[in-house]
C-alpha cells in the first residue's frame, strides 16, 4: 500500500528532520509559485486573465494537495484525517477572511458625531 512512518520507528531526531525537510520543501514550492505568478503578471496581454483566474488556482493547489493526501489510505482512517483536513482548510479560510475585514473596519473607523464645538 502507501509507505508510512511510525513515530516510534524514527525517534525524536527523525521527526525533527522530517519536520524541517518538509517545511523547507513547502517553503521552496511556495516561493516558486510566488515568483511564477509575479512573472505571469508582467505579460500585459494576459494580466487580466492571470490575476482573475490563474493566481487563485495556483493558490488553491496546496489546499487541494492537502485534502487529496489526507484522504488516502484506509477508509476509516481516511475519514478522520479528511475531517481534520477540511476543518483546517475551513479554519484557515475563515481566518484569512476575518483578519483583513477586521483591519479594514478598524483602520476606516470615523467619528459619527462630528467635531465637538466648545
Amino acid at each position: 500500500m502507501l509507505p508510512s512512518i511510525d513515530a516510534s520507528e524514527v525517534g525524536t531526531t527523525g521527526l525533527i528532520w522530517l519536520f524541517f525537510s518538509y517545511g523547507y520543501a513547502l517553503y521552496v514550492a511556495s516561493n516558486y509559485i510566488s515568483d511564477g505568478s509575479d512573472l505571469l503578471l508582467l505579460v500585459p496581454s494576459m494580466a487580466g486573465l492571470v490575476g482573475s483566474v490563474v493566481l487563485p488556482l495556483l493558490g488553491a493547489v496546496p489546499d487541494a494537495a492537502i485534502m487529496l493526501f489526507s484522504g488516502l489510505g484506509d477508509i476509516s482512517e481516511a475519514q478522520e484525517t479528511l475531517s481534520v483536513g477540511v476543518g483546517a482548510l475551513a479554519g484557515s479560510t475563515i481566518m484569512l477572511l476575518t483578519v483583513p475585514w477586521f483591519l479594514s473596519v478598524f483602520a476606516g473607523r470615523v467619528d459619527l458625531r462630528g467635531p465637538q464645538k466648545n
